[in-house]
């Protein structure tokens, strides 16, 4: 790898948390009762089975997601793909920005903050990057697992950075 350039990428499969699991039943179950409610008692309910359809597509696309970390040139940016077809960006920074970061456990990390945006795979006992960034839309703590690779470019140019 070229000192002067520095580039990693990486991806962690999303582990469906009981949390994950109960919001989508909730919203496949309001739909159904809309549907029945909209064909047997009152066509309004109907407007609620078109947004539960549109909640049980999203719930279908959450169901298989990753989130895949490339980092290039001092620039990290985090993006989901879903289904392994559609790639949304969720976050980006410049490491100019990053006030302090911890590679560990996440409860580790508890000195840098709340995690407020989390990018990890919710395994347990997974090795994380948490980190603080201040952004123009205030400051953020996040939490996502960066590889090997990336761990050794944030040791060898961030390392004043460590918390």
């Amino acid at each position: 790898m070229n000192e002067n350039n520095s580039y990693s990428e990486y991806a962690v499969e999303v582990h469906q948390t009981g949390a994950m699991r109960a919001r989508q039943i909730a919203v496949i179950g309001v739909t159904a009762v809309s549907l029945v409610l909209g064909v047997m008692v009152y066509w309004m309910f109907l407007a609620v089975t078109i947004a539960g359809a549109i909640g049980c597509y999203l719930a279908y696309l959450s169901s298989s997601m990753e989130y895949e970390t490339i980092f290039l040139d001092g620039t990290l940016e985090i993006s989901a793909v879903y289904q392994k077809m559609r790639r949304k960006k969720k976050f980006q920074c410049d490491m100019k920005s990053v006030v302090g970061y911890r590679i560990g456990k996440k409860e580790d990390a508890a000195r840098l903050g709340n995690i407020t945006r989390d990018y990890s795979s919710h395994v347990e006992g997974q090795r994380c990057c948490v980190m603080k960034v201040n952004t123009e839309k205030g400051e953020h703590v996040i939490c996502f697992e960066p590889g090997q690779e990336l761990e050794d470019i944030l040791e060898r140019k961030y390392r004043v950075l460590k918390a």
